[in-house]
């Protein structure tokens, strides 16, 4: 008779398994379960805050302007997405630090600091725009006052982050930014035409400045330097790093391939759903007013469009002023050579003891975090124009300028301090030395961009 895996010790066959066989595998698939619900997260979260507002107002100005052609681009930049983010995983996994703390640990203190501040500067800009667009689309929709709507948006996250806990932050932002797929519904819903769609595909109108403007401001948009710094504290912030870091290796990358692509998927959706309207071929999508009324037509009643946006617009701010709050004050306390608690047990079951103890515990990540958001909502309710302003042209400066050194920093950290069997292989290295370097040229490409859309607002 044919031995089995279910033989004896003894070696005679047995058709059953034994109590610990049967025991051992549904535990086995429980393990395995807890497991990935214990690693996926930070791969979504980044990905759902890289499609904020602005980035989904891109999206449909790339529809309106230029109908399906830069299409091909969003599913090109999906593989670009997930190689910058897999190096972050790489590391934080197998080094156990942030960014800014790896660079203070391999290059010193000056290189943590020269990242760490551009890098919060960065993170403030960004939350400046996502606490705009957010009270814009709560004004447009509803005519609730920008100064009321802000200021509890500013106070839930300031309350988010002093309950100490990171799993919370998480699952808030899980839950607001995957109201994003509403998109996919519209992009059916507004009926675009296949065989238009398959024509501009193929078509790159290079020679139109126009064009090149908005290649440049997706491609520039894709790789943003607080998602990668993120990405990396968060994993740490997990407790997923040191001795069984590498056992979580497969699961993060599959949650941030899956994140990859369904913030590509997002940009793509937002594209076609605007596309497919010849009412508004050309037009400039200048803000959720204009959103308000592209929806309107695609949900058939202004009623429902103005459900769709709030959730889904409102939801994307949301994850992603989450993601650059946290990132920002994460790279300054590692600047200064403060581990990252990971997994922090609260002592007590008092929500306020807790918070008190959280303060007097992490004091620079908390003045930090509370005086950005202070900063950046006082700007929002004080001077919306300058503060919308602000988020153009020197946002696009300093993420040109930061992303090139922080995405060629997790390059070489990558290829040349991990252990040999995690490091990049040959030519995989070289190859993404000039995916990467691409992505840096277009990166810094738009700033010109971005001063002459400044100087000529009318153009």
């Amino acid at each position: 008779m044919e031995m089995t895996a279910a033989s004896r010790a003894d070696g005679s066959p047995s058709q059953l398994l034994t109590d610990a066989e049967r025991n051992g595998t549904p535990e086995r698939r429980k393990s395995i379960c807890r497991q990935v619900l214990a690693t996926i997260g930070p791969g979504l979260m980044v990905c759902f805050a890289d499609t904020d507002g602005s980035c989904l107002i891109t999206a449909a100005e790339s529809g309106s302007k230029w109908r399906y052609k830069l299409l091909l681009l969003q599913v090109v930049l999906i593989p670009t997405l997930y190689w910058a983010q897999e190096l972050t995983v790489r590391l934080a996994l197998l080094k156990g630090k942030g960014l800014t703390a790896l660079l203070r640990q391999e290059a010193g203190s000056t290189w943590g600091w020269a990242v760490a501040v551009p890098l919060l500067a960065d993170a403030v800009l960004a939350l400046i725009s996502e606490i705009a667009v957010f009270g814009q689309t709560i004004q447009v929709c509803w005519n609730v006052p920008v100064i009321i709507t802000n200021t509890l948006f500013t106070l839930c996250l300031i309350f988010l982050a002093a309950t100490g806990s990171y799993s919370v932050a998480e699952k808030v932002g899980l839950a607001m930014g995957v109201l994003q797929v509403f998109f996919f519904v519209t992009m059916f819903m507004s009926k675009p035409k296949g065989e238009e769609i398959w024509n501009d595909l193929w078509s790159f109108p290079l020679n139109e400045p126009s064009f090149v403007e908005l290649v440049t401001a997706n491609i520039g948009a894709v790789i943003m330097p607080w998602m990668l710094a993120y990405q990396q504290s968060a994993l740490c912030q997990k407790g997923l790093a040191h001795e069984h870091g590498s056992d979580h290796l497969t699961i993060e990358r599959i949650d941030t391939a899956v994140g990859s692509l369904l913030t590509q998927g997002v940009m793509a959706a937002m594209l076609v759903t605007v596309a497919a309207l010849p009412k508004y071929s050309g037009q400039d999508i200048g803000g959720i007013d204009k959103l308000l009324q592209i929806f309107t037509d695609v949900m058939g009643g202004e009623v429902q469009a103005k459900i769709l946006l709030t959730f889904a617009v409102c939801g994307a701010c949301t994850v992603a002023a989450i993601v650059v709050t946290l990132c920002g004050a994460w790279a300054l306390e590692e600047a200064m050579g403060r581990e990252l608690p990971q997994r922090s047990v609260q002592q007590s079951s008092n929500l306020w003891i807790r918070i008190q103890d959280n303060l007097w515990a992490r004091p620079t990540f908390y003045i930090s975090y509370a005086a950005s958001c202070f900063g950046a909502w006082l700007l929002t309710v004080t001077a919306p124009d300058f503060s919308n302003a602000l988020t153009g042209v020197p946002t696009q400066f300093v993420n040109g300028l930061l992303m090139p050194p922080v995405i060629f920093a997790l390059w070489f950290l990558s290829a040349y301090t991990l252990p040999e069997e995690y490091r990049l292989g040959t030519y995989f290295k070289w190859f993404l030395f000039v995916v990467f370097g691409i992505c840096s040229l277009f990166c810094l490409a738009s700033i010109p961009f971005a001063i002459q859309d400044a100087q000529n607002p009318d153009a």
